[in-house]
């Protein structure tokens, strides 16, 4: 029955993932593994967790990279409290998993006077950042390509 669940919710919001990564947690305990996504229909960006390797619970569900901006674009001072907007009704373990994501990505830095707040990295979009890490990322394989080829 969940996976019948579930494909009606891939059709009804059907985002297609374009980016697997992987980051330390902010308090560098357990490693994340994320996945970034864009609609196919109106080519939004989103963020979603993959995997925890310190156990703890996530929710798994997209989370909107136009609510990230919004939480994010030119502030300063933001906590985990800052970003359960993004995934309302879901753990505060899940706001402080999405920011090590959006640190990890460069939209965000952890604040010079305490590390438990972070600002935006002025200058930066997430979209920007996306297109950078996709570009660097098809480099890094076009590089492997040729290395192999030269192997062989």
């Amino acid at each position: 029955m969940s996976e019948n669940i579930s494909e009606v919710a891939s059709e009804v919001d059907p985002i297609e993932p374009i980016f697997q990564g992987q980051c330390l947690s902010l308090s560098e305990r357990s490693t994340l593994t994320f996945a970034i996504g864009r609609h196919v229909k109106d080519a939004t960006l989103h963020i979603r967790l993959l995997k925890n390797s310190g156990g703890g619970r996530f929710f798994d569900g997209w989370a909107a990279g136009t609510v990230i901006q919004d939480v994010v674009l030119g502030e300063t001072g933001l906590t985990a409290k800052s970003f359960h907007i993004v995934q309302p009704q879901r753990s505060v373990n899940n706001s402080c998993f999405l920011m090590a994501v959006i640190k990890d990505l460069g939209l965000i830095r952890a604040n010079e006077q305490n590390s438990r707040v972070h600002d935006h990295v002025p200058g930066t979009t997430m979209e920007q950042l996306v297109s950078a890490l996709l570009s660097e990322s098809k480099n890094a394989e076009s590089k492997a390509a040729r290395r192999k080829a030269k192997e062989t």
